[in-house]
């Protein structure tokens, strides 16, 4: 799925709440991207957490506490 994400680094972490994070490299996670869902009147964004070919997790971006961003490859 294509979307537009106007951030363009890689995302390299993500806090859900304070005893959850996802981190790439940690814990077999292998990406964290953008993504959005349809809803009810619009798109809802996402972030999708990978290990390997699996989705690990999935959270609704008002759902999410902070999100942290790598270097621009």
């Amino acid at each position: 799925m294509s979307i537009e994400h106007p951030v363009e680094q890689p995302i390299t972490s993500i806090d859900v709440d304070a005893t959850h994070s996802y981190a790439v490299g940690r814990n077999g996670i292998t990406r964290i991207e953008a993504t959005v869902k349809p809803g009810l009147h619009c798109d809802i964004p996402y972030v999708r957490v990978w290990a390997g070919d699996q989705a690990e997790a999935e959270f609704c971006q008002h759902a999410i506490v902070g999100v942290y961003f790598g270097a621009k490859s």
